[in-house]
């Protein structure tokens, strides 16, 4: 096996355009047949080629990528394990493939070229680099081990969408929780643009979401929010508009919010920010923003009884394009009917792992019905194998209760749970306040060992560990 990996990578390169790094392993493959009977003998070639697209950023390969071969009207699909087939009447020398996610991150497309003298293509892979090979070439930094490896590339333009805006601070903000307190924080990375307006911002968390903010002293844009989806690289180009300038040349934003059916949603709430007061949608669903601030800004659409929507739009100096917005109903677990969720990135990764742990069949799941038909939070928990659900020791009420569980822990047979409310590290007294009613679920992991990420870099004992999930989020 042959593997092809381009000698190019530079900081302007994967800022850009990141097509300097589009990682590539080629093959060829090549027959001839004769198609001449009686006459004079010519030869017609065809080319195979088979492969698969991957993704190192997620160890997973990349699901209906779109494969081309260059000068042939020849296409594929990638399958559910990133493999694709195509057949060609003249000799391929080029494949080319493209896939949402690649747009994302920056790289555009993945591109295999032909081995010079090679007769075949043989196993094809189109990958991505890996995130230590993003970081290596980009930060200039050791790989970190945490989690805090995630790295954000982009540009920063004016409202022209043409000029690059150089010198430009970019900051970079997120929430962490303290591990011991539960307490949450504020941390910000800064970054600055290059001559040719490109920024890059290292050290951001894999998980959650990121505020970015760029602005110089003449432009800024708005506070746009960022979630990396489990995928360390991410590309985000922001438009700063003028700090001071005339509210009569602020642009319009327009558009139709839909509902999941594709008809118009009348009574939705649309806002942006920058711009104080909010807007409802009519009878037909449209809306309009009069006097919008230039710059990269974040719309919020809210109506009853479907998700919040929340998207970065690019405000121009021409109106912005009318656009269409279909909202989606609200997910809803059992007992969860009352959380509010403000961003659709966070509803679809929140609800897909979640899902994802059930489905593993690793915890034991208790849901609000379960509660019910227990009659408290203590009887339902009780019922859990391995658990040990006794009453506080010196508490009177007979509702506050400790939770340990079986298994050695430094030389102890039974240890004291880990407990976490709404995936935020909390005690059990923590758990005393909440009432039975108020809780739409649990998750119960036996050990450290088998809990997910979310929960197990904050637990410090080597014991069961309890999720508590509220109305409230």
């Amino acid at each position: 096996m042959q593997i092809f990996q381009s000698p190019r990578l530079s900081l302007i390169g994967l800022v850009v355009g990141l097509a300097a790094i589009k990682a590539s392993t080629a093959f060829a493959h090549a027959t001839s047949l004769p198609i001449a009977r009686g006459l004079r003998a010519a030869a017609f070639a065809s080319d195979t080629v088979r492969g698969i697209v991957y993704d190192s950023l997620t160890n997973a390969p990349l699901v209906d990528a779109f494969i081309t071969a260059d000068g042939e009207n020849v296409t594929a699909t990638s399958d559910s394990l990133g493999r694709f087939t195509l057949i060609g009447e003249k000799r391929i020398t080029r494949i080319t493939a493209f896939h949402e996610a690649l747009d994302q991150t920056g790289f555009g497309a993945l591109v295999a070229e032909r081995p010079a003298g090679a007769d075949r293509w043989t196993d094809v892979v189109l990958t991505t680099p890996s995130i230590a090979t993003v970081w290596t070439n980009t930060c200039k930094l050791e790989l970190p081990a945490t989690d805090n490896r995630a790295v954000l590339v982009g540009s920063a333009t004016l409202p022209d969408n043409r000029t690059r805006v150089s010198g430009a601070s970019i900051r970079v903000q997120y929430e962490v929780i303290l591990p011991r307190t539960g307490l949450s924080q504020i941390e910000e990375l800064e970054a600055v643009t290059d001559s040719l307006g490109s920024f890059v911002v290292c050290g951001a968390p894999v998980y959650g979401e990121l505020a970015v903010l760029g602005l110089s002293t003449q432009v800024r844009s708005g506070a746009v929010r960022v979630a990396f989806e489990a995928r360390p690289l991410q590309r985000l180009d922001l438009i700063l508009g003028p700090v001071d300038g005339p509210v009569s040349k602020w642009p319009t934003i327009s558009g139709t919010v839909l509902d999941d059916k594709g008809a118009p949603l009348a009574g939705a709430t649309v806002e942006i920010d920058g711009r104080d007061s909010a807007v409802a949608t009519g009878t037909d669903g449209t809306f309009s923003l009069r006097e919008v601030p230039l710059g990269s800004r974040m719309l919020t659409v809210q109506a009853a009884g479907f998700s919040a929507l929340a998207s970065p739009v690019h405000v121009l100096y021409e109106d912005t394009p009318s656009t269409s917005i279909t909202m989606q109903k609200a997910f809803v677990l059992a007992g969860l009917e009352g959380i509010q969720v403000t961003e659709r990135t966070r509803i679809r990764r929140s609800r897909r792992e979640f899902e994802e742990r059930r489905e593993a069949g690793i915890a034991h799941f208790i849901d609000s019905s379960d509660i019910t038909v227990a009659g408290s939070l203590q009887a339902a928990l009780a019922q859990v194998p391995g658990l040990i659900v006794e009453k506080a020791l010196g508490e009177t009420d007979s509702t506050r209760f400790d939770i340990q569980s079986r298994g050695r822990n430094f030389g102890v047979q039974t240890c004291e749970a880990s407990i976490f409310i709404d995936g935020v590290p909390a005690k059990m007294f923590d758990v005393w306040g909440v009432r039975p009613s108020e809780v739409a679920a649990i998750e119960v992991y036996r050990s450290e060992a088998y809990a997910p990420a979310l929960f197990a870099e904050y637990v410090e004992t080597k014991c069961a560990v309890v999720g508590f999930w509220t109305r409230f989020g």
